[in-house]
């Protein structure tokens, strides 16, 4: 059998389909670069916020009874979520005493 295909035409096509995969493997990597850039900014929090510094006990005792029910300690979600640790004789609510224990964490 003989060879019918010019060999001028083979170098010029070898090196026309090494430029290509060379393309799409580059086009490839920078889509999966793009990809991970992208995921690892929404991930991330661009900056923490600043600890907010404890709210007085009086106004958080909305009733004025001396004393910060579970009610009155759901507006402030980390007091909120404390709150079984922190009530330490376990009747619901915080006297002032109870509620400087979780004032002086959060400062």
């Amino acid at each position: 059998m003989t060879d019918t295909t010019p060999r001028s035409i083979l170098l010029p096509l070898a090196t026309a389909c090494m430029l290509m995969a060379i393309a799409a493997s580059s086009y490839a990597q920078a889509q999966r670069t793009s990809q991970v850039t992208d995921d690892a900014q929404a991930t991330s929090p661009r900056t923490a916020p600043a600890p907010s510094s404890p709210k007085p006990f009086e106004d958080l005792d909305t009733n004025g009874d001396g004393a910060i029910s579970k009610d009155e300690a759901a507006v402030d979600p980390p007091l909120a979520q404390a709150f079984g640790t922190l009530d330490t004789d376990a009747d619901g609510r915080l006297i002032p005493e109870e509620y400087a224990v979780y004032a002086q964490g959060q400062s």
